[in-house]
């Protein structure tokens, strides 16, 4: 019998017999009490190595260490997920031309320069999914009305993916998320989701490229990502062929709806169980301070972080915090959960870690990645989920609604599924 209901995990934990047990009760205490968990294994135990599954690096300085040997601590486990659906792709590769040409060659798409403009495009759109989805009673169900929409509108406007219908690219982006980043169990219904998303995404695309392609070549006026990728003029030599922009405009949508849905809802809910920091970003908004906003929201977020950890797989021996008394040699074939949220409660580096307090450091905020698998489209994350928060807080929606309505429900999946507000 798996005890979620125990105070100390470890207690639990190494009173259960059975190695699945253990790992049950790793998973239970993620799902329900991460921080508590995260902050007991810091303390007492920074490297857990459980029998038979993965280990757990709790330590600031350890994920950065594993984030940044990507040679050693490998995106492997990915590969199986991502290939079938969007093909062979840098967030499943390590070290590869996909990460270097492909990676180098978006981050040159996706401009500096495009951000403000982005930032006014989200406001526009938040405001208007808002205004449309909020009920006659001053009642606004966010996540269906505004975090999965909102970003699906920016795919279709900046990126330059707009895809049939919303219907269907809230289908894709779900089936490929959840498969690729969340189904550790390997369920088979899952995957073949994923693929038939990823089938039904190249289908569209090898219609609508084409089509696209001509629109570009006779209008120069259109610029989004999608169309400077089609106006690139690469040699043969280069590779970047007709295959490799249908998967970077699949990989668009893959990481970006429902990351930004979690990370608005979950920033959100923070919010609103503290009233004094909700206030603060109230008079940030009306001040059109949009750093201390932005300080807020992200903030916020680390008290629950859209994923507790990455997942690794380790290819070859290493040891892990050499020099310190945990450091840990752990064998090749070793899968290891580098925990985000961990280290951002972290008070070796986290100075305070419990207390809310905006405005630290960007390196001690993990949110979007560290090292060579950085979000790719973290420029664009840093305009879109802050400001569709702040449009949110801006219409008047920071009151729980009554009832289980006003909290928030995954409905037993990976990304929040429920959160009504009130005006």
């Amino acid at each position: 019998m798996v005890d979620v209901a125990a105070s100390s995990f470890l207690a639990a934990y190494d009173a259960a017999q059975q190695p699945q047990q253990k790992l049950a009760l790793l998973f239970q205490w993620i799902a329900t009490k991460p921080l508590a968990l995260f902050k007991e294994l810091r303390t007492s135990r920074p490297i857990l190595i459980t029998p038979g599954g993965p280990t757990v690096l709790a330590m600031f300085a350890d994920v950065e260490e594993a984030l940044t040997r990507n040679l050693q601590f490998t995106v492997k486990p990915y590969a199986p997920k991502m290939d079938p659906s969007v093909g062979p792709f840098m967030l499943a590769r390590d070290g590869t031309v996909y990460n270097q040409r492909d990676k180098g060659i978006m981050r040159a798409l996706i401009q500096q320069i495009d951000m403000p403009g982005v930032r006014q495009t989200v406001a526009r759109i938040g405001a208007g999914l808002i205004a449309q989805g909020a009920s006659p009673d001053g009642r606004l169900e966010l996540v269906s009305q505004v975090t999965r929409p909102g970003p699906i509108a920016l795919t279709g406007q900046y990126f330059g993916f707009p895809g049939p219908d919303v219907t269907a690219m809230l289908r894709w982006s779900y089936a490929t998320q959840n498969n690729m980043f969340h189904n550790l169990s390997n369920d088979p219904q899952v995957q073949q989701a994923c693929v038939t998303a990823g089938a039904e995404m190249k289908a569209y695309l090898d219609d609508f490229l084409p089509r696209r392609a001509q629109q570009v070549k006779a209008d120069p006026k259109i610029d989004d990502v999608v169309a400077r990728m089609l106006r690139l003029q690469t040699p043969p030599q280069i590779g970047f062929d007709q295959g490799r922009i249908l998967s970077n405009t699949m990989g668009l949508l893959v990481g970006g709806i429902e990351t930004t849905s979690a990370a608005i809802v979950q920033a959100i809910d923070q919010l609103i169980d503290r009233p004094d920091q909700l206030a603060a970003a109230q008079r940030a908004i009306q001040a059109n301070d949009d750093a201390s906003f932005d300080a807020i929201f992200w903030e916020a977020l680390r008290f629950n972080p859209m994923a507790p950890f990455v997942v690794r797989l380790l290819v070859e021996p290493y040891t892990i915090a050499a020099g310190t008394p945990r450091q840990t040699t752990l064998a090749a074939g070793t899968l290891v959960f580098a925990s985000i949220a961990s280290a951002m409660h972290d008070a070796t580096v986290v100075t305070d870690p419990d207390s809310f307090k905006p405005g630290r450091p960007a390196y001690h905020y993990l949110h979007l990645g560290f090292g060579e698998h950085r979000c790719l489209g973290d420029q664009v994350s840093l305009m879109q989920a802050p400001e569709l928060a702040k449009q949110i807080i801006k219409a008047g929606f920071v009151k729980r609604a009554a009832g289980p309505a006003g909290q928030l429900d995954f409905k037993g999946g990976p990304f929040p599924e429920s959160l009504v507000l009130t005006q």
